[in-house]
């Protein structure tokens, strides 16, 4: 019996160690690692103008200024609830408007600062046009009615009117002054993609 007693007690010894050595096996086996995706948001802003050359019967670019944009708090927000929402807006951010403001983006802007309401440069419907996977372009050609002496900012909304509480994104650019019938072009790029 105490023969049956020690081989039971070894059968457990040795049961019992392999065990251990399994569940240490497993344990100390690396786990692959959970996969996490990123996004980035990047935009930029290009500001074109042109005057009109009698002689050739064309417009002539004069002005050229492209740098990154500013997204404001409320823009986030804007993304968030198309994006995450049960409800999202049936609005687009289309809507290009314009300033002699010379203040720089705020992240707690929600309208640019003495926005033009009038002479050709009011805010207007951009045309949205894909440029790849994750990408696009709001651009608007805008034609002054009158002079307009440095114009310097620019807005991407979500609502025609002129009211506060829509803006995406801003961005100042080096002041450009218009005559009658000058053409001033915005294209706001945005890019979404994997970081």
């Amino acid at each position: 019996m105490t023969k049956n007693r020690l081989i039971a007690g070894v059968a457990l010894i040795v049961l019992l160690g392999l065990v251990g050595a399994i569940a240490a096996f497993v344990v100390d086996q690396e786990q692959p690692p959970e996969t996490v995706t990123s996004l980035s948001l990047r935009g930029k802003v290009v500001v074109e103008a042109y005057h009109y050359d009698e002689a050739t019967g064309t417009y002539d670019r004069f002005y050229y200024y492209e740098s990154s944009n500013d997204m404001v708090n409320i823009g986030f927000e804007w993304i968030e609830l198309q994006l995450g929402s049960d409800s999202p807006t049936a609005v687009a951010a289309q809507w290009i408007s314009l300033s002699l403001d010379a203040t720089a983006p705020a992240a707690g802007w929600t309208q640019i600062p003495a926005e033009i309401v009038a002479d050709g440069l009011e805010r207007a419907d951009g045309t949205y046009g894909s440029t790849g996977i994750g990408a696009w372009e709001i651009v608007h050609e805008f034609t002054a009615s009158a002079t307009l002496t440095d114009v310097r900012l620019t807005g991407l909304q979500w609502a025609l009117a002129p009211l506060d509480g829509n803006l995406m994104a801003a961005n100042t650019f080096a002041p450009v002054t218009l005559n009658n019938g000058d053409k001033l072009t915005i294209t706001w790029t945005i890019t979404l993609s994997e970081i």
